[in-house]
């Protein structure tokens, strides 16, 4: 019996090396039928494969040297949500335009260079921004400087680009001056300036409103800038601003003011304001019965504090920088995806901004090879059309001025519901009008020995 036993087991093993030899049959085919020759793939051809996923884990070029880029916001005190939307929207960006590809220190890669982003605050004070741009220069080497909220910092900034001959990409501050007056070849912006908020609302209010407008502003440079913008705006549509109106920035009572307006015979009357003072503002426009009389119309901020803002403004016009809503484009479905995926709610009103900065940088980076000097820089972002979160963005190559679509919208709802999974969905509005980039004829602004390279562009 133990024989027997070893001669099977000496059987067993016997047929486990041959068919080891043979390669592999399959389970139906006879025991004694040898495989078809195509069935079994020469030795030779099994490692044949092996060499994609290599090509993918180790890259043929080395990388490049870490490109550093400062981005200066308003982290605290009252614009400190912009400066978070301003640093979300940047690193998005990065992420979108790299593909997701990063280095093992977990930085995206543009054009070769891992990028790392060094953030500070400069708490709305133009002279911090400036010590921080110089320390981020000088002692932590950074060649970009990106930002920041607050268009008093954007305008000191200006000087410290010149100086080091390094570029200055400017978002969210949107005064004119910035590409206007403190103008140099090494800054460039994606923002929006004042003159696009204007453009945007007069043009749809003298064509489907009406062409007599009234403005209430508040009392001080911002106020009357915006005044003058609007004047012109207006005349270029047809219209005309028949009361220029202005109030004291701790004004509680409107009464005045509003019925000046009311008095005039305007169709429209457009605000300039900001802070808590435009809920007494709304509130009183609709005891005097203002919201009825004409068209009321302003600038639609941020979501988060939104109701408590324009709680009395339902069924008002407004202009909008970015909405998600608003935007329909795959870049604006990604992001809308990533941000509700890392940070639990949709984009703000000035992410897309920061978004598309790092967007409009990559591209020019990916121009030059990587190289991040300004002059190397400044040739690659002029003239520079990309896609972007709101759709196509234009830098003009005269005055640097970022052309882009601007919304009209109408409020219809100061409480939307949350989503299935309990985040805000922030849906306000109904989107009335969402422009072409370059539907807006807006101004070029340079002065001194800058002036002529306005060419024929439309001045103020």
């Amino acid at each position: 019996m133990k024989r027997l036993l070893t001669i099977l087991t000496v059987l067993i093993l016997a047929s486990l090396v041959l068919g080891a030899c043979v390669q592999q049959v399959t389970p139906t085919a006879e025991p004694t039928q040898p495989p078809a020759p195509t069935q079994a793939p020469p030795p030779t051809q099994a490692p044949t494969k092996a060499p994609e996923p290599v090509q993918t884990e180790e890259p043929v070029v080395e990388l490049g040297p870490v490109l550093k880029i400062g981005q200066i916001g308003q982290l605290s005190g009252a614009l400190a949500l912009y400066g978070l939307q301003q640093t979300r929207g940047f690193e998005l960006g990065l992420e979108y335009a790299s593909g997701g590809k990063t280095d093992e220190a977990g930085r995206y890669i543009i054009a070769n260079r891992p990028v790392e982003v060094l953030v500070r605050d400069d708490e709305g004070n133009p002279e911090k921004a400036v010590q921080l741009a110089r320390e981020l220069i000088e002692k932590d080497g950074v060649e970009i400087i990106q930002g920041p909220s607050s268009s008093a910092s954007a305008a000191a900034l200006t000087t410290v680009a010149l100086e080091n001959k390094i570029i200055l990409m400017v978002d969210p501050a949107a005064s004119a001056f910035i590409t206007g007056q403190y103008f140099n070849p090494y800054v460039f912006r994606t923002s929006r300036t004042n003159y696009d908020d204007v453009l945007v609302i007069a043009k749809y209010l003298v064509e489907n409103v009406g062409s007599k407008f009234a403005h209430i502003g508040i009392d001080n440079a911002f106020g009357r800038g915006s005044g003058a913008a609007l004047a012109y705006a207006v005349a270029q549509y047809g219209g005309e601003v028949i009361a220029d109106i202005y109030a004291p920035l701790e004004t509680t009572d409107f009464t005045p003011y509003i019925q000046q307006a009311m008095d005039s015979g305007a169709d429209c009357l457009f605000l300039t304001w900001a802070g808590t003072g435009y809920v007494t503002l709304f509130q009183q426009l609709g005891d005097l019965g203002a919201l009825d009389q004409m068209q009321v119309a302003t600038g639609f901020g941020d979501n988060a504090s939104f109701a408590a803002v324009y709680g009395a403004a339902v069924g008002q016009i407004g202009l909008n920088v970015y909405h998600y809503t608003a935007a329909n484009t795959e870049i604006n479905k990604w992001l809308t995806e990533k941000h509700l995926e890392k940070y639990n709610e949709p984009p703000d009103l000035f992410t897309a901004g920061g978004m598309a900065s790092a967007l409009a940088l990559a591209a020019a980076l990916e121009k030059t090879g990587g190289d991040a000097s300004g002059d190397a820089m400044i040739p690659a972002l002029e003239g520079l059309k990309f896609e972007g979160p709101k759709g196509t963005y234009y830098i003009r190559p005269e005055d640097h001025v970022c052309l882009q679509p601007m919304n009209i919208l109408k409020l219809v709802d100061i409480n939307p519901p949350l989503d299935d999974k309990g985040r805000p969905t922030y849906k306000f509005f109904e989107t009335v009008y969402v422009t072409k980039y370059d539907e807006l004829a807006v101004p070029c602004t340079l002065t001194g020995e800058y002036e002529s390279r306005c060419g024929d562009l439309p001045r103020p």
